[in-house]
């Protein structure tokens, strides 16, 4: 565990960073209050930006990772998929079943607040389910697992990079709070770190082929 934690330090450490100033806001301010601070910072440069970077979040990343994985490692396709269902279904249990009718900022700000949000225009916002933020799961489970198996470093900061992108793009669009984005990231880490930590303890000799040297074993 040790060893995983240094090589991929380029990611975790900046990630701890966030995620210990996020901590310490949602602990010192309430979540209306930090959304229009941010709310408040925009522009048409970055409406555009954040619209289209939130996409990196879908639920299509796992599937076209997974499938890329698959001409890299058995191993790595089959680990990353594990840990992308266990995360979506943690998050999925907060989301639709434990916490199912808390509000997004949209509707939160409409019953709550007065204040007027910035919205962007052709976004089209979402009521309930705001906690955990299932984007930025998504976004968090796909960059770290690649930042995971990735040797350098540049790239691993780089893998951080996005995934703090996609997850700021939920609160700037105003689908998330703060809040929401935190703990997505938090389940997503802790779940893909365990499972790579568990998937290197595999011995199958199999799992380190691919499609591709399949495919040339046949031929």
């Amino acid at each position: 565990m040790k060893e995983t934690l240094k090589e991929n330090k380029y990611f975790l450490l900046p990630w701890l960073l966030t995620l210990v100033v996020f901590t310490g806001l949602i602990l010192t301010h309430n979540k209306a209050e930090l959304h229009l601070i941010s709310n408040n910072i925009n522009s048409l440069f970055f409406d555009q930006f954040f619209r289209y970077a939130t996409w990196l979040g879908d639920g299509v990343m796992i599937a076209i990772v997974g499938v890329v994985l698959l001409f890299v490692r058995f191993r790595y396709a089959i680990a990353f998929l594990i840990g992308s269902l266990v995360t979506a279904g943690i998050v999925n249990l907060f989301k639709k079943v434990l916490l199912d009718d808390m509000y997004r900022p949209s509707k939160y700000f409409e019953l709550y607040e007065s204040a007027q949000l910035h919205l962007i225009e052709g976004v089209k916002l979402h009521s309930l389910q705001s906690f955990p933020s299932g984007h930025t799961a998504t976004a968090f489970s796909v960059f770290f697992f690649l930042a995971l198996i990735l040797k350098s470093k540049p790239l691993k900061f780089s893998m951080f990079l996005l995934a703090i992108i996609v997850a700021y793009s939920r609160v700037y669009i105003s689908q998330h709070f703060l809040i929401d984005i935190t703990a997505g990231s938090a389940i997503a880490v802790l779940i893909m770190f365990f499972t790579y930590l568990w998937m290197k303890s595999w011995n199958k000799e199999w799992l380190d082929c691919s499609v591709l040297s399949k495919s040339t074993q046949r031929a």
